[in-house]
């Protein structure tokens, strides 16, 4: 039987898992839903390719925010960021200002994966946003023409998105 697109396997991240979850404690709490074609677990979050119709909407719908091993389960359609995407954070910006203007303002640079925008405190105007560029070099780019620029009547704020696993917060 040939695979149709209406059947192809759709990725799932699972997330806020105990860390003692295992790949076949997953693999039977989504069988009910769908035939899983693959199961990885890392540490607290897991990505899971579930094959069915419509198996991934109602595994979304029933077990996100169901309590397993006494978390509550975090389980959406992964939008499958790859690996190698660079990070940009964009700070600074106008209330006024939605993903859809920061992706065309960023992808005259390079393709855009993903963007993020981050709603602003209601303390403070200004919102942030991230923006996930394929390459680097485009990212690198677009940081020197976009950083101190005026947008949406907002200077922006343009940088490298370092993580920081040892800042523990202030």
């Amino acid at each position: 039987m040939e695979s149709t697109d209406k059947n192809e396997a759709i990725k799932l991240f699972v997330g806020n898992l105990a860390l003692d979850t295992s790949q076949e404690d997953l693999t039977q709490l989504f069988a009910p839903y769908g035939q899983v074609v693959t199961c990885s677990v890392l540490r607290q979050f897991a990505f899971i390719h579930l094959q069915g119709d419509g198996a991934a909407d109602l595994a979304i719908r029933e077990l996100n925010g169901r309590e397993f091993r006494g978390r509550n389960l975090v389980v959406e359609e992964s939008r499958g960021r790859p690996m190698h995407s660079t990070k940009v954070f964009v700070g600074n910006l106008s209330a006024m200002c939605s993903a859809e203007d920061l992706q065309e303002l960023f992808q005259t640079f390079g393709k855009v994966l993903e963007c993020d925008k981050v709603k602003a405190r209601l303390s403070s105007s200004a919102g942030y946003a991230f923006v996930h560029m394929e390459r680097k070099e485009d990212a690198v780019q677009a940081i020197e023409a976009l950083h101190g620029t005026t947008f949406k009547g907002r200077p922006l704020s343009v940088e490298l998105s370092n993580p920081h696993p040892l800042w523990t917060g202030v």
